[in-house]
């Protein structure tokens, strides 16, 4: 996590990533970093990370949007961050954490339906991005918790598709409620609060928050368990052109190849010729 850019927080993300980049087998790709930064991203920010990345796009840097310093004004904060990193060929996600849901998710969905809405910031929210309710949220109110995740994924269920880089928490774990539920009904099982029981038990929580949880279960099964829910909270992601391919960028710089960005070719990752930049003219063919 990084709070404020500086050289030293530089060098230690540096060192961290050459020290995995080191330590592991040659034949094996490199492991997945997750940078999370402060939502005020910096091109010169972006370009460190771009650095570090020249092998595969194996880094993924994401902006971080808590409530602490109040959701007021995060659509726009939203906007600048992502209008920053489109000008980058970089893997990055934008991440909210609600520390106080009852005061905070309100203004929240405000924020994120103005984006919405607005079809020169519509962009923002594709990827839809990380929600994280951390287990420890002041929250003690299960109940009503439970209500409003579950309002909120009817009105965004894209947090299908952000829920699997989530680090945990309530969102997470509703979305495992629901398949747990869904997986019951399909197989057939009468009962599923023992899978549900397993599942809090993997956290390793204790207590007054285990107690809460428990409590968000048992809210979900009697207010939200059903098939038309369920189907309402699907999300089919239907765009088939992305702005930057990473993937097929990565093979094709593994294995020397060209990567084509606007009528330009790159063969390494960390830099694209200049506007000016006339391509080399093809060898003339000599009379056999």
């Amino acid at each position: 996590m990084v709070e404020e850019d500086s050289k030293e927080v530089r060098e230690r993300i540096r060192t961290l990533v050459d020290a995995f980049r080191e330590g592991k087998d040659s034949q094996k790709s490199d492991p997945n970093f997750k940078v999370l930064v402060s939502d005020r991203v910096t091109d010169d920010l972006v370009d460190f990370v771009e650095e570090l990345d020249c092998r595969l796009p194996r880094i993924t840097l994401i902006p971080h949007f808590p409530d602490r310093l109040g959701f007021a004004g995060l659509a726009e904060r939203m906007r600048s961050a992502t209008a920053v990193l489109r000008r980058h060929i970089v893997d990055w996600r934008l991440s909210i954490t609600v520390e106080s849901p009852h005061e905070s998710l309100e203004t929240l969905w405000g924020e994120l339906d103005r984006l919405e809405r607005d079809d020169d910031a519509a962009g923002v929210l594709r990827p839809f991005p990380l929600l994280e309710v951390p287990f420890d949220a002041a929250s003690t109110d299960a109940v009503r918790l439970e209500e409003r995740i579950a309002e909120m994924w009817s009105r965004w269920p894209q947090l299908n598709d952000a829920v699997n880089g989530s680090r945990g928490g309530y969102v997470k774990h509703f979305y495992s409620l629901k398949e747990l539920w869904h997986l019951g009904q399909v197989m057939r099982q009468a009962d599923v609060s023992a899978d549900f029981a397993r599942l809090r038990a993997s956290y390793g929580i204790e207590g007054d928050a285990l107690a809460r949880l428990e409590l968000f279960d048992q809210a979900f099964l009697e207010r939200h368990a059903s098939f038309d829910l369920y189907n309402k909270w699907r999300y089919k992601n239907d765009n088939v052109v992305l702005e930057f391919d990473l993937d097929s960028i990565a093979d094709t710089y593994e294995c020397q190849s060209p990567v084509f960005i606007d009528n330009k070719w790159i063969l390494e990752s960390g830099s694209l010729p200049a506007g000016a930049d006339e391509a080399e003219p093809a060898p003339e063919k000599r009379a056999s």
